[in-house]
């Protein structure tokens, strides 16, 4: 957690705080979210690396020869397709991914870390680490590609592009739901920047603050 006042992390730390808020809870849950979406984006990584390889087999001349002996002419979009049952967009990001370099993978996951450790939330995912490699290319340390295009817009290039950074977004650490006398759900979420987002008005929020403040 980072950007809390002094007072506003003791308030925090205040047993009834943690018990009232559910911190100790909300934290767990966190966790085990942040661990799945870990074990999703390295799941997503092993399948575009198949896929890649897929795409790769019906280029070649075994694949090509088959089609041709059973009447088949597949463009690399139908593949995705016909196959994959994907559409275009996601079926290049994923043919995009599997060819990028270890390096960049490997620079990528360790900058979502370091986000992390400030407190902030990386984008671990397909979109988050091509816009990653993107950066490495613009930035001219390569774009982190390798082998021949299959997809849209793919060069090759080496280098780690350790300046490029990922996507991310402060961490919220704190928000509530609350339904008011009038049937209206409101809702507030507070992020590490200090940044506010309801969908009450004034009166709303200080009537769900006014009821948190009883409960203590």
């Amino acid at each position: 957690m980072s950007n809390l006042l002094n007072i506003e992390q003791a308030f925090l730390n205040l047993p009834a705080v943690k018990q009232g808020l559910n911190l100790t809870e909300i934290r767990s849950v966190q966790r085990t979210i942040t661990n799945a979406k870990k074990k999703k984006f390295e799941q997503t990584l092993a399948l575009s690396k198949l896929v890649t390889s897929a795409v790769d087999w019906f280029a070649s001349e075994e694949g090509r020869s088959l089609m041709n002996e059973e009447g088949i002419t597949w463009s690399n979009e139908e593949i995705g397709q016909k196959v994959f049952g994907w559409q275009k967009s996601f079926f290049y990001k994923v043919v995009k991914a599997g060819r990028l370099q270890e390096e960049t993978i490997a620079t990528f996951k360790t900058k979502c870390e370091e986000a992390e450790a400030q407190g902030q939330e990386p984008n671990r995912s397909l979109e988050g680490l091509l816009k990653f490699a993107k950066q490495m290319e613009t930035t001219g340390a390569g774009s982190g590609e390798t082998g021949e295009g299959s997809g849209e817009g793919e060069a090759e290039g080496e280098g780690e592009g350790t300046g490029a950074q990922v996507e991310t977004r402060a961490e919220t650490i704190f928000s509530f739901t609350y339904k008011n006398t009038d049937g209206k759900k409101v809702s507030l979420k507070i992020d590490a920047n200090g940044n506010i987002k309801t969908n009450g008005t004034s009166g709303e929020v200080a009537e769900a603050v006014a009821f948190l403040n009883s409960q203590f």
